[in-house]
């Protein structure tokens, strides 16, 4: 065999190691950057979620604390006049 042609077949398995090697790289260099990004984004996710959560409650809490408030007051009786001084003025 010529020794050009071992030659050219030595630098054709190290140039297709060299380009596996480069594939490698950026598939991990690509997986490296992507990776922190769905993190990110599923905790944004998460939390969004969380705060709708808190709306959702935010709202039963005001619903009922306006619940309890009509009980309360129809609990409580009015006087008959209020507002009205007749209840200062002197007897007669």
């Amino acid at each position: 065999m010529n020794p050009n042609d071992i030659l050219a077949q030595q630098q054709a398995m190290l140039n297709q190691l060299a380009q596996n090697q480069q594939h490698w790289t950026v598939a991990m260099l690509i997986i490296g950057i992507v990776s922190p990004l769905i993190g990110a984004w599923v905790i944004y996710m998460f939390y969004a979620r969380l705060r709708d959560i808190a709306d959702e409650l935010m709202q039963i809490r005001i619903i009922y604390q306006m619940s309890e408030g009509r009980k309360d007051q129809a609990a409580k009786p009015t006087p008959p006049h209020a507002g009205d001084d007749s209840s200062y003025a002197p007897k007669s």
